[in-house]
């Protein structure tokens, strides 16, 4: 096997439980504002967020319209007239911001990696809400750079944000990188454009559906990750 030593790692639901912090931010959010949050708005709101940014990462959104009208859209959708979207939004955003959590595991598989090599996390995100979050976790010191896709200026799969990471990684070598996330669209779409090999972080087991995006490899756990790797 090849012998990698240039780790691109995705942040959100790869590393870190995005999901988790989320319905825990949403659940405080809708309390902030006096409406008892049902178990129905959380699942909900996981699947209609996830929603918008897929559309994003195919251009059909943009970031600026995303932030600014998805809890507009959403309370539209769940029929609610009393709520403010934006401010919602705002209070949603900060709440976010101060509950980030590693998946169990996560950081003694950055340490493994990072002792095989260098480590750098490529995310889509908004970049003062990443950057609090990763100053909570002590992510900074635990990699070797970071790149967040609206620091970037554009966001993953789009071809402009792997160049521009690319460009700013000294010695970087296709043929020593691998690609890690969870996002067959997104991580595996972007890694598929620029000819470097990945895995598809899949803890859901996910059936592969299709060959576009396709994955070098699939791993279900970090385990397997450090397995296929040969890492110890």
């Amino acid at each position: 096997m090849k012998k990698y030593d240039i780790f691109l790692v995705d942040a959100d639901n790869t590393l870190l439980d995005f999901h988790k912090s989320a319905m825990l931010a949403l659940r405080d959010t809708f309390e902030y504002f006096g409406v008892a949050c049902k178990d129905e708005y959380l699942r909900k709101y996981q699947d209609f967020n996830d929603m918008l940014w897929e559309r994003l990462e195919r251009k059909e959104l943009t970031r600026e319209s995303l932030m600014n009208n998805r809890f507009t859209w959403f309370f539209k959708e769940l029929g609610f007239t009393n709520l403010d979207g934006n401010k919602f939004n705002e209070r949603y955003l900060v709440t976010l911001s101060n509950r980030p959590t590693y998946f169990d595991g996560a950081e003694e598989f950055i340490k493994a990696l990072r002792e095989n090599g260098r480590v750098y996390i490529v995310t889509n995100g908004t970049k003062s809400i990443q950057k609090t979050r990763f100053d909570i976790l002590g992510l900074w010191e635990k990699v070797d750079g970071v790149f967040i896709s609206q620091e970037v200026g554009a966001d993953k799969p789009d071809k402009k944000f792997t160049e521009r990471v690319i460009a700013q990684i000294k010695d970087f070598d296709k043929e020593r990188a691998l690609w890690i996330g969870d996002s067959l669209s997104a991580d595996i779409k972007a890694s598929n454009d620029a000819n470097i090999d990945s895995i598809w972080y899949n803890p859901q087991k996910i059936a592969l559906q299709s060959v576009d995006p396709n994955p070098t490899y699939i791993a279900e756990d970090f385990e397997k990750i450090l397995s296929i790797l040969q890492i110890n």
